[in-house]
Formats: structure tokens, C-alpha cells, sequence
């Protein structure tokens, strides 16, 4: 017996660890033994390597000759490919994953892996996550000699036993310790090797790996792979080796209090994880010297000299930029030069780097990608031209023109693409604009947009205590060579992401929208308060009086309903408790319910907590008492407001909404349509209420200031109702990390084939400060917001009107076909079919006049001659039947526009002062007017039919009496246009979008058709 082993890694690494181990399990079989001194840089950080050579009989050198190695054990996996010429054709190499970047330029991890990969017999192990698990990462080192144990004729019992010899001086935990690092080590080896067996690449048997537990890597059997099929699949997230790779670059800035990192270090972070080829560079420490070594290496005649400081985020407008010859003495010149230039910032030294020339000069040369970490949506992506172009084109250009961005949690590499092929800054990129040739391919930006989503996945979001979270990272800008992408400026910086709150049960929220019994705190004996109001709005909505209950203490009934004197009181659990009470007596109520085990949920209605002097005390008390109700068994009750009218629930028989009668009518008696709202601000569903007066919705909830439950929490609660088809929503702002969960809410409602109408209020960009990045000036949270709803599947709209034609026209025509985007069009007025005829192409819709066939054209010539107008009247579309058509000949005309096949869906607008038509208040309620006829021509096609009236007050009870019967009602042809062209692209494109995800290809839900 004889094999020849070779260690490798870096100074501090414990290679001599293993050597020492191995020589005293080989010496108890009384083995010969020959161990060679360690060789290299061996202070920490250093290259080494050490021979180590064990037989059966006598060895005479403690060299191993070129091509004799037996095993490769190797710490650090670069160091692994320095000895691979050693090792024989049936040699192992057994290395950690775990890179140590103690070089400039050091390759990307994942493509150093492939190399180690490319040898047959190999293992990879995640040493240092192997090290942290057994309970300390110092024994890396072990974790590497138990995989390579699998390979040595050394019993691995007597291996162990020599760990606990070595260690055992330290005491028995540190035993415990690397006892428990060998056999992790070694069972991970073992998986590894089964898995590739298995067919797995080897990216996706350590990502299997990665997921196992402590539990099932510590077995006496290593874990069985599975099928490797699915798991090969690429996907946006970062292998452990390239995330251990990148925290150490992380670590290296924390630990220096060091916030800001360096253009270098991100250059060094993406050329890690694979996103770019970085230019050649070197970075000069203040005192240090460049050697004329280094600068030889360059290519070119010329580099850059760029000052590398915190106190410098710009470097071209602080004058630290120089571009010089590549002549070793100007170069040390115009560098002591630009440091004297800053001597009184924090400077660290200046990055010698390479000079790119542009593949092709002037506007649209370059592009810019970023993620940020942001408290909302949690990281962020954005990609646009580079330099100051694209924050030019996005002051000039509408959202998602000039920049792509996405929520990076919720998007993948391929989606993105998607969207940024949809910007300008893709159209001069690849050569579609004119004058521009294609300087970088689709292959190159994926692969770019991968590895940014990767990382902002991985490091754009709360760690915890695992290591430092990336606030922003950006290369701005990229340039391009033959078609690659060549970072010519980077910065990044770190800082904490938002941290999510526990979550919610969602269970008592469904029930909180149809309780079974329901009890009011707050209400008053002697007055009508709000809790009387709302007390006896229940009443009135007909809740059952046999679970409506009132907490007040000496009383026994009010307005003849129960009352008890506490919530521990209360006969029976109860899914809702409204609270009116005065805010101060908030955080004491909010621990009665938490003690009593009695409420599943809360509406909170005061308001003012959080928002006036003085009342933050109580706001934070309440937090903290929720918190704890959060560790209850089964999450506790959950909270809806403060600050809030709480909801309207048709299918729940309650309103807590306390605005008089007599301001506005509720329509109880109507039956409820299948819409929903669901709004940040009370006010806002009692306007849209108002304006709106036949909507009718089944569920109107107020939120409030979401100091429990969330927008997302009750998207989620109510868009799954089947009882539901359009859901309204505005928002202010989102808790931590809501906006992303509001997003997927959005994705999973309008996946179900439900229309999601959405509004977002506080556009106004906050100041921006000298140091922020591209990132955060073009993908603000607003932008961002807007973007990820519209990709997620909403209805994105941006003014209050818009929000509530688009509420009502997808309310009345969700249950139409849509069978493309051709319009019919009729009026008495000519101004309004030329209108109609203008508006046809508009912001974020495109539709199309239809062509009428022949047999259309006959056909409404004969209607048209029946009621005596072919004389005055041409058979075309858009039609002007003029003011003598009355009320009869108007419908048949609209039956014939919706009979023909070539018409997708028709716009019937009208003036209606004509003396032909029946449209005063006294004239509509007689018979054959278009009050009694459009409502049955609408319920009798399957196709979409909207209606406009343009005239002043007189006519708003005709407008109130078709909405009421279901008709979509606007007062100007333009809006309904607009309002139906956005409505039936906006539904084309999410027929497209799940079309495409059947078919497997990338989500795109919020491209208009034709636009």
C-alpha cells in the first residue's frame, strides 16, 4: 500500500492540522511515514502546500513526483488547480468550496468549481458551512480531511479517534466539536459522490447538499440523492461557494467599520458570482508603490488612475479621475499628483486600471444594472443606459421607457430580460434605433441580470446575525467589447434590510370578513358615538342578534343588544371585535383581548396613534403587545386599523363604517356584485362609494395605518373568495417587506382570472442626497412599485377617475369573451364618432376601428332604411345615426354593430338633448326608452358593451338608472375609449401572459396588446 497526498490552501488554513491527524492514524497501523516541510507563503493568507506520503513499506523521499499524486486535499479550491499536474490519471481532488480572494482578479468561483469538475474522480464540500454547522469554522480544515477520508486506506474510525487526540487538550467541546466536522465532512463527500452517479451536475448536488439537515448529514449512511432532473435547472440564486466567496469581500469592509465599498471590491464581488469580465486592474495602497511589473501586464498605451475614498462617490466631478500613458513614470507621477490633490479626504489609495475603448462612441454607449435593498419590496433590480443618460431619459420618458426594474424576490433573469427589451435603453443597445449597431447580445445581459438577481436575493435582505446585508450595488457604467459587457465604474454599500414581521394567521382574517359573532367596545349609553353607530349598523344589516354582543361594564342591553362587562366576559369566542374606544385606552384593551383568548380579530377604529404628538407611546405599546400575541398558539388575534372605518361585509351581514344615512346611501337592500375595495384611507372607499353609488361591492375594507394586518394580508383574504372577481385597491405606503408580498398577492389574484385595479398615492420622489446611487434616483420605491403591480398582473392606473371607470367597466364586463381589440362605435352626434375615431391609440392601450364586411354593411343599411334614416345616415363604423335615430333605432343598430363577427366590442355613445330620444328623468321610465332596452342588450351578448352620455346634470339620473341595471356608464366618448382600450388590452395581455406560462415561456403580464 502506498498513496501520496498533497495538501493545499492558505496560511492559517491548518493544512499541517490534517498532515498531523493522518500521520498519527498511519503510524498506529504502523505505517511508514514521510511528510515534506510546508512550502509557500505561510503567513496567513499565503499560498502553501505540503507533501505528505504514507506506505506499507520503506519510502526514502518526501517529495511526490509530477503525476504520482494519489489525492489532492485542498482548503481553498484555487490552490487545488495550482497542483493538479501532480496528481495521477486515477487521483482525487478533494476541495472546499470556499474561496479566500487574496488575489486581485481572482476568476469566478463557479468557474474555478468547473475546472475542478472536469476531473473524474473530485469532490466539493461547502467546508466552512460544514464547519459552522458542527459549531465552530475553525474546523474547516476537519470538515475537508473527513471528505477526503472516503479516499484514504486509513480506517476513518482510527481518523477520528486521532481528531479527538489532537483536540483533546481543549476540552471535550472542542472535541465534540471536530468530531462532529469529520463526519459531516465525510458523510457531504460521500452524498457528493452518490449524487453525481445520480446524473447530477455539480451545481445542483451541492445545492442539494446545502438544503440536507445537520440531522441527516450526521446519520451513520449518508443521504440518498434524488432524481436530479428538476434540481439542474439554472436558477437565480447564488451556489454556497460563490455566497461564502462574496461575504468575505463583505465581511472584510464590515470589519473596517467600513460602510461604502470600493469600485474594486464590486468589481471583485460580480466577476465572483460570473456577471462580468472585469479590465485589468490594481489597486495602489496610499503608501504602496505600483510595480512596473504590474503595469507592463496592461494592454493598450493608456490606463485610468481613479482615487479610491469614502469621501468620493463621484469621481469625475471631484477631479479624481486621470487618464495617463501606460509609461511607468508618468504613471507614479499623475498618482502622487491626484492623491495630493485630495490630501484631506479619507483617501485609501488609487485603482490602476485598464482603458477600454468604446465599441462605438456617443449617446447609448453604455448601461447601467443596480440592486438595492429597499423596506417595502425588498431587493430591487434596475437596468438602464449608464452614465447620466438614463437619469435623463427617465425625467423625460414614461415609467418602464427609459429603465427597467422589478422586484428581484419575484422576477426572474429571463423575466427581466423581457422587460428591459421593452425600454429604450434595449432599442439603442441592440441596434434597433437608427444610427446604432448591436453592441451587446441577449446572452451576455441574462447572464448579467442572473447574477445581480442571485445576489440581490442573497444579500439584499435581512441575514441576521449570518453576516453583513448589501444595501446597494451597482456597475455604472458598463461598457461593451466584442459584444461583452466591461464595468468601467461600481459601488455599492452596506447596511441592515428591512426585517420581516411575523406573519399573520390568515385564517382569522377570512373569518373576520364572515364572523359568527361579533362584539363592540366603545359604545356609548347616552349618546350616539361612533360604537353606537356602528353597533347599530350591524343591527341593521341584519347580523344575528344572538351573537352580537356589546362589552360595557353596568349595563345589561343597549338598543336591545346584550351587554357584558369585559372581553374575558363575552359568552362565546367572537371572530370580530370592534374597538371605538379613545386611543389612549388602546394598549389596555389590546391586553384584555390578548389574555382573554377570546377574539379572533380586532378593528381598531380610532385614529391619531403614531400620527400627532404624544401618541407614539401608545402606538409602540400596542406593536409590542401584538408581538406577543404573535407567540401565542395558533399566532394570537390580529388587528386591523387603527385609524380606520373598519369594513362593509354584504356576505357578512355588518358595516362598522359610520358615516349618517342621510350623506350616504349604502344600498343594503341591492344585491352585492362581485367587486371588492380595499384601501389604505377610509375616506377614499366612501368617495369612490359615493361617485360610484350603484357599485355595490360585497366587501369594502379600510385599513388604516396597517399596524397589524397588511394591504397584502387582506388582497390575499379577499381576492380569494370566490365571490369575487375585481378587487380595487389604493395604497399610501406598505409595512416592511408588504409591498413584495402585495405583489405576489396581485400575481396569484389575477392568475385566478381576476382583474386587480390598482392605485398608488405618494409619487413624490423624496430628496436624494450627493451619495446616492443611479439605483435609488431611477427605481425609486414609487417606480418600483408601480412596475412590479403591473408585472404582477394589475390593472395599473393613475388618477382617481381612471381608478373608477376601470373599477366599474371590469366589474360589469368581466364575465364577457374577449375575442380581440376591434371596436364598433355608434352615436347621433359627429363629433363624437371623430373623437371615438382619435382615441383609438392612447397611453398604455392601442385598439383598432373595425372594418365592416359586406354582409355587416348590408345588414346595417337595413336597419338604418326601417327607421327612415339611409338617407341621411352612410353604413360604416364608427356610425353617426345622427339626432332624428330614436330610442329603437339606436338599439337596432347597436344589435347589428354586435352581431358582426369582425366587431370585438362596441362603444354606444349618444348626446342626449335630441327630441328623438327618451332621456329627461320623467321620459326614461317609459316604456322603449334606452334605459329599459341597452341593460337587455348588454345581458344578451357575450360581447363587451360600454356606454357614454355627454351632457350636464339633467341627465345623470339616466346615467344612475343604466348603472344601476349593469351598464358601464361614462359621460364623454373620449374616457370611454380610453377606459374600454385599456380595459381590453389590459385583458389581452393576461391571456397572452398565462398562454405563455402554460407554454413555459417567461411571465410578461403587463405589455398592452398592439402597444
Amino acid at each position: 500500500m502506498e498513496q501520496n497526498l498533497i495538501l493545499a490552501g492558505v496560511g492559517g488554513q491548518g493544512i499541517l492540522t490534517i498532515a498531523q491527524v493522518i500521520s498519527i492514524a498511519a503510524l498506529r497501523r504502523n505505517l511508514h511515514l514521510r511528510q515534506a516541510e510546508v512550502h509557500g507563503m505561510s503567513q496567513r493568507g499565503g499560498a502553501v502546500q505540503s507533501h505528505l506520503r504514507i506506505a506499507d513499506h520503506e519510502l526514502y523521499s518526501d517529495l511526490i513526483p509530477t503525476g504520482r499524486a494519489d489525492l489532492i486535499f485542498a482548503v481553498e479550491p484555487l490552490e487545488a488547480l495550482r497542483y493538479v499536474q501532480y496528481l495521477h490519471e486515477d487521483g482525487v481532488i478533494v476541495a472546499s468550496t470556499n474561496a479566500f480572494v487574496n488575489i486581485e482578479n481572482y476568476p469566478a468561483i463557479e468557474q474555478v468549481l468547473d475546472r475542478i469538475g472536469a476531473f473524474p474522480r473530485h469532490v466539493l464540500i461547502d467546508a466552512d458551512g460544514l464547519a459552522k454547522t458542527a459549531g465552530s469554522i475553525r474546523a474547516a480544515n476537519i470538515v475537508t480531511l473527513g471528505a477526503g477520508s472516503l479516499f484514504l486506506e486509513l480506517d476513518p474510525g482510527d481518523l477520528e479517534e486521532a481528531v479527538a487526540e489532537m483536540f483533546r487538550a481543549k476540552g471535550e467541546k472542542i472535541v465534540a466539536t471536530n468530531r462532529r466536522a469529520f463526519r459531516l465532512g465525510r458523510n457531504a463527500a460521500a452524498a457528493y459522490r452518490d449524487g453525481l452517479q445520480r446524473g447530477g451536475t455539480s451545481r445542483a448536488v451541492r445545492s442539494w447538499i446545502d438544503g440536507l439537515s445537520p440531522d441527516e448529514l450526521l446519520k451513520p449512511e449518508p443521504p440518498t440523492p434524488p432524481s436530479f432532473d428538476a434540481a439542474d435547472l439554472v436558477e437565480a440564486r447564488l451556489t454556497g461557494a460563490e455566497a461564502t466567496a462574496f461575504e468575505r469581500t463583505l465581511l472584510r469592509a464590515y470589519e473596517e467599520n467600513r460602510r461604502p465599498l470600493y469600485e474594486h471590491e464590486v468589481y471583485m464581488l460580480v466577476e465572483l458570482v460570473g456577471a462580468i469580465s472585469p479590465p485589468r486592474y490594481v489597486f495602489v495602497p496610499r503608501d504602496g508603490l505600483l510595480a512596473r511589473e504590474a503595469l507592463e501586464q496592461f494592454p493598450g498605451d493608456r490606463v485610468v488612475l481613479k482615487l479610491v475614498s469614502q469621501d468620493v462617490i463621484h469621481k469625475t466631478d471631484a477631479d479624481g479621475l486621470v487618464f495617463v500613458p501606460r509609461d511607468y513614470e508618468t504613471v507614479r507621477r499623475e498618482t502622487e499628483r491626484l492623491l495630493a490633490r485630495h490630501a484631506g479626504a479619507r483617501v485609501e489609495g488609487v485603482l490602476v486600471v485598464e482603458f477600454v475603448e468604446r465599441t462605438q462612441p456617443g449617446f447609448g454607449n453604455e448601461l447601467f444594472v443596480g440592486v438595492r435593498a429597499t423596506r417595502e419590496f425588498g431587493p430591487v433590480i434596475a437596468a438602464g443606459l449608464g452614465g447620466i443618460d438614463t437619469e435623463y431619459l427617465a425625467t423625460k420618458m414614461k415609467p418602464g421607457l427609459a429603465v427597467a426594474k422589478a422586484c428581484a424576490m419575484d422576477t426572474t433573469a429571463e423575466e427581466f430580460l423581457e422587460l428591459f427589451r421593452r425600454t429604450a435603453a434595449y432599442e439603442i443597445l441592440a441596434g434597433q434605433a437608427r444610427g446604432h449597431r448591436r453592441i451587446v447580445s441577449d446572452g451576455e445581459l441574462l447572464r448579467c441580470f442572473r447574477a445581480f438577481i442571485s445576489i440581490a436575493r442573497h444579500f439584499c435582505v435581512d441575514r441576521g446575525a449570518e453576516g453583513p446585508d448589501v444595501a446597494e450595488l451597482e456597475v455604472n457604467p458598463f461598457a461593451f467589447r466584442q459584444q461583452r459587457m466591461v464595468p468601467l465604474d461600481g459601488r455599492g454599500r452596506l447596511g441592515p434590510a428591512a426585517k420581516r414581521p411575523p406573519a399573520r394567521p390568515l385564517d382569522k382574517v377570512r373569518r373576520l370578513l364572515e364572523p359568527r359573532a361579533i362584539a363592540v367596545l366603545g359604545v356609548s349609553s347616552t349618546a350616539q358615538n361612533f360604537g353606537r353607530i356602528i353597533l347599530n349598523n350591524i343591527r341593521q344589516c341584519g347580523f344575528p342578534a344572538d351573537h352580537l354582543y356589546v362589552v360595557k361594564d353596568k349595563e345589561r342591553t343597549i338598543d336591545g343588544v346584550h351587554c357584558v362587562p369585559t372581553v374575558a366576559a363575552l359568552p362565546e369566542p367572537v371572530d370580530m371585535l370592534v374597538i371605538a374606544a379613545p386611543a389612549t385606552s388602546i394598549p389596555e384593551i389590546v391586553e384584555d383581548v390578548l389574555g382573554s383568548g377570546k377574539v379572533g380579530a380586532a378593528i381598531m377604529i380610532p385614529g391619531g396613534m403614531g400620527e400627532t404628538e404624544g401618541t407614539a407611546e401608545i402606538e409602540k405599546k400596542i406593536r409590542l403587545a401584538i408581538g406577543l400575541g404573535r407567540e401565542q398558539v395558533g399566532g394570537g388575534p390580529v388587528f386591523l386599523g387603527p385609524n380606520c372605518m373598519g369594513i362593509q361585509s354584504r356576505p357578512g351581514r355588518y358595516d362598522t363604517f359610520f358615516i349618517p344615512a342621510a350623506k350616504l346611501d349604502t344600498r343594503w337592500g341591492a344585491p352585492p356584485r362581485r367587486v371588492a375595495l380595499v384601501s389604505q384611507s377610509g375616506a377614499f372607499i366612501v368617495s369612490r362609494l359615493s361617485n360610484l353609488e350603484t357599485l355595490d361591492p360585497a366587501l369594502s375594507v379600510s385599513l388604516g395605518n396597517q399596524i397589524d394586518l397588511t394591504i397584502a394580508d387582506l388582497v390575499e383574504a379577499v381576492g380569494e373568495r370566490p365571490d369575487i372577481d375585481v378587487l380595487g385597491v389604493y395604497a399610501e405606503g406598505f409595512t416592511n417587506l408588504d409591498g413584495l408580498d402585495f405583489v405576489r398577492a396581485v400575481r396569484t389574484v389575477t392568475a385566478a382570472g381576476k382583474t386587480v385595479v390598482f392605485y398608488k398615492a405618494g409619487r413624490t420622489p423624496s430628496g436624494r442626497t450627493a451619495a446616492a446611487g443611479h439605483t435609488a434616483s431611477v427605481a425609486g420605491d414609487y417606480d418600483v412599485c408601480l412596475a412590479a403591480a403591473a408585472n404582477a398582473g394589475a390593472l395599473v392606473v393613475e388618477t382617481f377617475k381612471e381608478f373608477e371607470q376601470l373599477l366599474e367597466v371590469a366589474t360589469a364586463l368581466h364575465s364577457k369573451q374577449l375575442g380581440g381589440l376591434r371596436i364598433g362605435a355608434l352615436s347621433n352626434a359627429g363629433f363624437e364618432t371623430v373623437g371615438m375615431a382619435d382615441c383609438t391609440v392612447g397611453a398604455e392601450y392601442q385598439v383598432t376601428m373595425a372594418s365592416l364586411s359586406d354582409e355587416s354593411r348590408a345588414r346595417l343599411a337595413a336597419a338604418l332604411q326601417k327607421h327612415k334614416l339611409d338617407a341621411l345616415v352612410n353604413a360604416r363604423n364608427p356610425l353617426d345615426v345622427t339626432p332624428m335615430a330614436g330610442d329603437a333605432a339606436y338599439e337596432n343598430c347597436v344589435r347589428v354593430l354586435l352581431e358582426s363577427p369582425e366587431i370585438d366590442a362596441v362603444i354606444a355613445s349618444l348626446v342626449p338633448l335630441t327630441p328623438a330620444m327618451l332621456t329627461t328623468p320623467d321620459e326614461i321610465a317609459r316604456p322603449g326608452s334606452l334605459v329599459e332596452r341597452l341593460p337587455k342588450v348588454l345581458a344578451a351578448t357575450p360581447k363587451p358593451v360600454v356606454v357614454s352620455i355627454d351632457s350636464g346634470g339633467l341627465y345623470d339620473a339616466m346615467a344612475r338608472a343604466l348603472r344601476a341595471a349593469g351598464v358601464p356608464v361614462f359621460r364623454s366618448c373620449d374616457q370611454a375609449m380610453r377606459a374600454l382600450g385599456r380595459y381590453l388590452c389590459h385583458r389581452a395581455a393576461r391571456a397572452a401572459a398565462q398562454a405563455g406560462a402554460a407554454a413555459g415561456r417567461p411571465r410578461d403580464a403587463s405589455t398592452p396588446v398592439g402597444v
